[in-house]
Order: structure tokens, then sequence, then C-alpha cells
């Protein structure tokens, strides 16, 4: 086990057991641990609205450091960080990690954790700086990656986001307001040739199988002939034992992917990581929101 988890949490229990699983907790002297969602071959993205990071100070801190540590994806997009300044702390608790931080929100920020033993960021850009009313003054956070999987050079452009909150129809417009012009700005790129591989990730604040998400998300619900949710399935489940925020119930942190990627997605895997089912404090201390994650084998460009 990795010395720095086990300097990190009191003694609990450890819980062996996948995240659909329920195999009988194996006793132990630490907390618990995660099974590791990096494969070889694979890319791993992981979004996750870690809730004014951190409400609950330095227990939070070491408990996500914890979680990004056991869980070892290859990129992670945080929302809602209240102080930067400690996510930074996380960040230096991890050398696998590099943080790309939003500069230009300066309130409940975007971030992205990458190792950078795998990725080059090429550029980095805080998108639509006119229009952060409808983004609600979090203007999404877009880079553009160069990876190294399993020697396949891939390159993609990723953006991560966080929509504006709420049921009512002002919040309803906004959101709609603001994925049409992510709409209009993905599809003028990839028609023009520039970019074509774009996975769109965060907290979007509204859930693709409800009414208020048709409205929220009408320009790539009404184009699936160049955008695909990937967590459609997982939006339209019958049960919500898998919903990324169980307090409402419903699925709100969703992964959008463009269509050069269709064919990646056909192995692809898109799964919430129920962080509840290894810690009973989990919505307490940490965040209301689970961390989705999206893994795909990337292809040659």
């Amino acid at each position: 086990m990795n010395n720095r988890i086990l300097r990190l949490l009191p003694m609990l229990v450890v819980q062996w057991f996948v995240f659909f699983g329920c195999a009988e907790p194996v006793p132990s002297k630490y907390d618990f641990t995660l099974p590791p969602i990096d494969q070889i071959g694979t890319l791993e993205v992981v979004t996750w609205n870690v809730r004014y990071f951190p409400e609950n100070g330095n227990d939070e801190v070491a408990r996500v450091t914890m979680i990004l540590d056991s869980l070892n994806a290859d990129i992670v997009c945080l929302q809602e960080i209240d102080q930067m300044t400690q996510m930074e702390r996380v960040a230096a608790a991890l050398p696998q990690y590099d943080l790309i931080k939003s500069i230009r929100t300066d309130f409940l920020m975007l971030g992205i954790l990458y190792k950078p033993s795998l990725l080059m960021p090429l550029d980095t850009a805080e998108l639509f700086p006119n229009n952060g009313y409808d983004f609600a003054s979090r203007y999404p956070l877009q880079v553009k990656f160069s990876a190294l999987v399993d020697s396949v050079v891939f390159n993609f452009t990723l953006i991560n986001m966080h929509l504006k909150a709420m049921g009512d129809a002002s919040s309803i417009q906004r959101r709609h307001n603001s994925t049409t012009l992510l709409h209009e700005y993905l599809l003028s790129t990839i028609e023009g040739g520039v970019d074509t591989n774009f996975i769109v990730v965060g907290d979007w604040n509204d859930d693709l199988s409800t009414t208020s998400g048709a409205v929220s998300f009408e320009a790539f619900m009404d184009d699936t002939a160049h955008f695909k949710y990937t967590t459609w399935d997982l939006s339209w489940a019958t049960s919500n034992v898998n919903d990324s925020y169980p307090k409402w119930p419903s699925f709100l942190d969703n992964i959008l992917i463009s269509r050069a990627l269709f064919d990646e997605n056909q192995t692809a895997v898109t799964q919430t990581l129920r962080l509840d089912a290894y810690m009973s404090d989990y919505f307490a201390l940490v965040s209301d929101h689970r961390p989705v994650l999206y893994r795909f084998s990337p292809k040659i460009n």
C-alpha cells in the first residue's frame, strides 16, 4: 500500500470490493483503499464536483488526496474549488500529477489534474469571456493535450465546466444559452478541421432524462450526428443507484464526446464511482457528488 495513504487517515476498515460489488469487508488497521481505475492502453478521464472544496478543512484535504492517489486516473477534472491554494496542496502531495487551474474564474473554480508522464498540454484557454452571465461566471476551462498511450500518440481537446445550477426558468434558460454557445463553438472548430477529438466533462447541473434537461441541452441532444453523451444510459437508468447526485436524486455530471471519438466509444466505459460504498462519511466529509469515469482506448490520430 502507498505509504502516503497510510499517513493520511486514521484506523477504520478496508473494504475490498469493486464499485458494484458487495464482498465482505476485510479488517485492517488502515482506513480503506480504492481499486485503481487506470488500465494499460487506456486513457481515464474523471469528472468530480468536490463541493466547496475544502469545506471541511484539513480532514477533507487529506481524504481527497487519498482518493485521488488510490484511483490513479490519468486526468481528473475538478469543479467547485473554493480555495485553490488547498487544491495546490493536494497536487503537491501527488507527484504523479500536475495541476492546471482556472484564472478568470475566481469563485467555485475549476482545476484539471493530469499525469505529465502521459500527457503534454499544448494550449490552455478559458472560453466565452464575454458570456459570464450564462456560464454563471465559471468560464469553461479548455486544455489541448497530446497523449502517449501504449505507444499511440493521441491529440484531443478537453473542456471542464460547471454550468448554472437550479431549476427555475431563468437558470434553465441560462444553461440553454451556454450549451448553445458551446455547441456552436465546437461545431465550427470541428468543421474547420482544427480539432476534432473533443471531450467535454463537468457538472452540467441538469439531468438528460428530464424535461428541463431537454431544454438545457437542446443543441447537443438535437445533434446526435456530431455529439454523444456517454452518460446517456446512466441518466435514463430506471434505478437511481448510480446517480452522480444521489441527494436529489439525479444525474448531473455528464460527459460529452465528439463524432471523431465515436469509434473509441464502442469499447469505452462510463461509470459512476460510488465512493460512498467505501466510506460512510463520504457525503458529509467530501462531496454531495460522485465522480464519473470515462475510460477509452485511443486510436492513432
